[in-house]
């Protein structure tokens, strides 16, 4: 919840039912609740908080960032917030079949 907590939204309402939808719908309805129940187990104190998207939040970052960052600016988006990428995070994956000019 680092891109949250730096724009005022962490403890709003629409955010946090954003960010559970965008997770929801990365992970899909069988492996979301899994994957929620094992960070949350695995995770009981961390830099954000302790609230469950806390200690979520936290688990993506430490084992899969750019998926941790992905939901996150998903769920901003959603409530009509967005964050400038940083020059360290990768552009979004295009989609298979489109052409682009490689630059090589």
């Amino acid at each position: 919840m680092h891109l949250a907590s730096r724009l005022g939204v962490k403890n709003d309402k629409s955010f946090q039912t954003a960010y559970w939808k965008a997770f929801n719908d990365f992970f899909g309805p069988t492996n979301a609740p899994v994957i929620k129940a094992m960070l949350i187990a695995r995770h009981v104190k961390v830099d954000t908080g302790n609230a469950d998207l806390d200690r979520v939040c936290f688990g993506l970052r430490e084992t899969m960032s750019w998926l941790a960052e992905a939901i996150e600016r998903k769920a901003l988006e959603s409530v009509g917030r967005s964050v400038p990428r940083s020059s360290g995070t990768p552009p979004p994956a295009r989609s298979p079949g489109k052409k682009g000019k490689s630059g090589r």
